[in-house]
């Protein structure tokens, strides 16, 4: 089957597949555990695509029903929508659930990764996705991204991001001691939301760094378990995301 999906990705250097924003990496997921086929291209991180203001990614654009939709969890609805042959990863009766712990995820979670993985993000992208970055989050932040996490204040700040971690193993919990998944035995949506995290730090901080190896052994190795289960989905189109439009 020819690709009819294009996903816009912000392309950096930390690794060989240069896929590493835990955004575009939700709706990387999404795509994947649908099974549906798509190109990758590199979208420069400028507030600009295809010549017009965007600020906003992932975007995906599917060539044959003619739609472009951004943010992650809108890309899930329409695949599910768009393609209900190809499996659900927003089940049925639970999209109120699925977006509300994605939510819930990324102010408990993603936020405190960001204090960790936001300087190593930035540096490792093209020049004028680090003007972007840089600038842009200034504005947020009121200061430079270097200076949001003192060193002095790093290894509080990672026990609190294990603790996080922690606190959404026990949720999962719920479903069974032993499930791996957040429905269980049912992969969804929420599933990609956290391994898009997991795999930022494995990308940015790299696979021999202490919070790496901290993370694969916390809550007796849930989540290197998690990640094993993940790395099925976990993959690129290499080629695409090296033409940068």
């Amino acid at each position: 089957m020819s690709s009819t999906i294009i996903l816009y990705d912000i392309p950096g250097n930390a690794v060989k597949t240069q896929a590493w924003s835990p955004n575009t990496w939700k709706a990387r997921f999404a795509l994947n555990m649908k099974g549906l086929p798509y190109k990758t291209i590199g979208a420069e991180h400028t507030g600009v695509l295809d010549g017009k203001p965007h600020y906003t990614l992932p975007v995906i654009h599917d060539t044959t029903t003619g739609a472009v939709i951004s943010e992650s969890y809108k890309i899930a609805q329409y695949l599910d929508k768009t393609y209900p042959s190809a499996p659900r990863i927003i089940p049925a009766g639970t999209d109120a659930l699925q977006r509300m712990f994605t939510e819930v995820l990324s102010s408990k979670v993603g936020k405190l990764v960001f204090l960790i993985c936001g300087y190593p993000s930035m540096v490792q992208l093209p020049p004028r996705s680090l003007e972007y970055f840089s600038r842009t989050r200034e504005a947020i932040f009121g200061k430079p991204v270097k200076e949001l996490l003192a060193d002095s204040e790093r290894g509080k700040v990672w026990k609190t991001v294990i603790d996080s971690f922690g606190e959404v193993g026990k949720w999962m919990d719920a479903n069974g001691k032993g499930k791996v998944f957040v429905m269980g035995d049912v992969p969804s949506f929420a599933d990609g939301a956290i391994a898009s995290q997991i795999v930022w730090m494995k990308t940015v901080l790299g696979m021999e760094s202490v919070e790496w190896k901290d993370l694969m052994m916390a809550d007796e190795g849930r989540w290197a378990k998690f990640a094993e289960e993940m790395n099925k989905w976990e993959f690129v189109d290499e080629e695409g995301l090296k033409s940068v439009v």
